[in-house]
């Protein structure tokens, strides 16, 4: 009996592990539903407004995350295009596009672009683009250019465009905007543009004319650019240097390692400086603002040239290098700083190496840079006339003296001011390239 009874215990606890093994089956499968019904994350989609305008051809980047499957299609009229069918092996994936409208037998028009994403049963997201098809670039004529310009100086062109967003000078990762004059529909546009001073040998400039689907037409300029020597110098720091003007800008009292501490002011300073006067120089009026040669600081003497590749030495040794972007002008101290030229104060403050600065925007891109100054008596945003009073001249920043540092500067480029003092030069190679 014994036996018996515990045989019938035996196969009841069988019974009750097999029925638990369901029961946790069900739940793990029902929580499993549970999970994937409402706790996957919803697919999502960047980039899909690309898919707003398409041009001739457009490479367009999207990147789908939590994604399970991804269809997308293009429908004009009765045509109804694949671009996209993808179950991807991972949730998160980057694609890259090719469109080319016409090649798909699509006419310029309206078209709605299709994004279905799926990440779950109930996580299915559709996405419908308004897209504007444009194939027809727009058209663009070279009307004048400068035919050379000097390594460090500059040139001006006209052209002639329709149907065009923007129109700009293009030399290697440089753009330099042209300004419009005259109705959207087919415009004169007008540009000043700079050649470095560190223009690569046989570059080349071209315009390009965008329009805002991204179409784009480009011709080359006639423009070549002269070779020009600049001077090279050897410049010798001490240690009174190193203690009346690097330890001020480090804002310290003692200096452990002069040779860093040099460096660091002459080179990642010098950088920074550049890159915000860069930057300032994409803000600018569209008119001209300025009317003849620029003024030189009066009774002046030139202390050191535009294109000045300086060595710096210290214990007799090579420690660091610079080029010299501007012309320091020296008279007696704190002599009064006019405006060069008329224009709009677009900078006025602190600039790093250049100490007290002052930036005056000319128009189209030409601005003039007033450094090293003791006082300022203008404001950003403020009117000036030609020959206006707008500072003091000083040693700030860094200076090993009172002088002036005048800079001229094309689209942020810095450039030689020696140019813009000769009104000759101005007429033969800016202005005469702007009249019609």
């Amino acid at each position: 009996m014994n036996r018996y009874g515990y045989r019938r215990k035996s196969t009841f606890s069988i019974k009750n592990v097999g029925l638990l093994l369901v029961v946790i089956f069900i739940v793990f499968g029902a929580g499993y539903g549970v999970y994937k019904l409402f706790f996957i994350p919803a697919p999502i989609i960047e980039g899909k407004e690309a898919f707003n305008s398409l041009p001739l051809d457009k490479t367009i980047t999207l990147k789908g995350k939590n994604l399970r499957s991804i269809d997308i299609t293009i429908i004009q009229g009765e045509k109804k295009i694949e671009l996209l069918k993808d179950i991807p092996e991972t949730g998160e994936k980057t694609y890259t596009l090719q469109v080319k409208p016409k090649d798909m037998g699509l006419t310029d028009g309206p078209a709605t672009v299709v994004i279905r994403a799926r990440s779950g049963i109930l996580k299915d997201i559709k996405y419908e683009v308004s897209s504007t098809i444009d194939t027809i670039p727009p058209k663009l004529e070279v009307l004048k250019a400068s035919p050379y310009i000097d390594r460090g100086s500059a040139g001006a062109a006209s052209f002639r465009a329709s149907d065009a967003d923007s129109v700009f000078v293009k030399l290697d990762e440089h753009m330099f905007r042209a300004f419009r004059s005259g109705p959207e529909t087919e415009s004169i546009y007008y540009v000043f543009f700079p050649a470095p001073l560190d223009i690569k040998d046989k570059a080349v400039f071209y315009v390009v004319a965008k329009d805002t689907a991204g179409n784009q037409t480009v011709r080359s300029l006639p423009t070549k650019f002269k070779d020009k020597k600049y001077t090279e110098s050897s410049i010798t720091i001490d240690d009174s240097f190193m203690n009346s003007v690097i330890s001020p800008l480090l804002n310290e009292t003692s200096i452990s390692d002069p040779v860093s501490s040099f460096k660091k002011v002459n080179e990642d300073w010098r950088k920074e400086s550049m890159t915000k006067v860069f930057e300032l120089g994409q803000t600018t009026d569209p008119d001209i603002l300025w009317d003849g040669r620029f003024l030189q600081l009066r009774n002046s003497k030139v202390m050191a040239k535009y294109g000045d590749r300086r060595v710096y030495l210290y214990n007799g040794k090579a420690i660091s290098r610079s080029v010299h972007l501007g012309y320091d002008l020296a008279s007696v101290s704190n002599s009064p700083v006019e405006a060069a030229n008329s224009g709009v104060v677009r900078f006025s403050g602190d600039l790093g190496i250049y100490g007290n600065t002052v930036i005056i925007d000319h128009g189209m891109g030409l601005m003039s840079l007033y450094g090293h100054l003791s006082t300022v008596t203008v404001r950003q945003g403020q009117s000036v006339e030609k020959g206006d009073i707008i500072a003091q001249t000083g040693s700030t920043g860094l200076a090993g003296g009172d002088h002036l540092h005048f800079g001229i500067l094309l689209h942020g480029i810095e450039i030689s001011p020696l140019y813009w003092w000769d009104p000759h030069w101005i007429k033969v190679n800016i202005l005469d390239y702007l009249e019609q």
